[in-house]
């Protein structure tokens, strides 16, 4: 190997190297939430089911947003089963994003109201969904790809106010959960408010809100 070759492959191993250096931080304390009555062990066995069920690591956001989220459905809906309870279902859809490797960055994301009303309370007043944003690294996924990188992902939860809506990416009735995926894309409008990081775990009604946001069968 001459001069010219060595420095070739300095050059592509340094790349490959700085690509996949920002995944060593796994964002481990987004594992130690608890979700009302769930406590995190009750978490844990959620998240290491979701880990054995996975249909990945594979490309999988290359075969597109819809398809990807449909999949995360998948996963929740063979964890949640028969759940009703909002803090076990918010406990799962949390388990299932960061199965994927998904990092929790904010709940309404760059809503106006953020910082000024609960959520839930909002849900029950004004919205009729909470959105719960997360990014992930799609080099999670194996792939190669160091810019753009950030998929978006919201776990869409509707609230008592929610209307029954037509498609397989809208929440079914109250108390149901949806993904919406938005894949890296140079194109689109920067993600840095709406995926602004703003805490570890995501927020949980408070318990006399809870019924409201329980899953009901339609």
């Amino acid at each position: 190997m001459n001069r010219k070759q060595r420095i070739g492959l300095i050059v592509v191993v340094a790349a490959v190297v700085a690509n996949y250096a920002p995944l060593l931080d796994g964002h481990a304390e987004q594992d130690n939430c608890t979700f009302g009555p769930v406590s995190n062990a009750d978490y844990r066995a959620y998240l290491a089911r979701a880990k054995s069920l996975l249909p990945f690591p594979t490309p999988s956001l290359m075969l597109g947003d819809k398809p990807f989220a449909l999949r995360l459905d998948d996963l929740f809906d063979d964890l949640s089963g028969g759940e009703t309870n909002i803090y076990s279902r918010l406990a799962i859809m949390h388990a299932t994003l960061r199965a994927v490797g998904a990092e929790y960055r904010n709940t309404n994301g760059n809503d106006v109201d953020r910082g000024k009303s609960d959520a839930y309370v909002k849900a029950t007043s004004q919205s009729s969904t909470v959105s719960f944003n997360y990014a992930l690294d799609i080099n999670r996924l194996w792939m190669f790809m160091p810019w753009p990188r950030n998929a978006w992902i919201i776990g869409s939860l509707a609230g008592p106010r929610y209307g029954r809506r037509v498609g397989p990416l809208y929440p079914k009735s109250t108390g149901d959960i949806r993904f919406i995926v938005w894949g890296p894309n140079i194109l689109e409008r920067s993600l840095d408010d709406a995926i602004r990081p703003e805490g570890h775990c995501p927020p949980v009604p408070a318990p006399e809100l809870a019924d409201g946001f329980s899953l009901r069968h339609e």
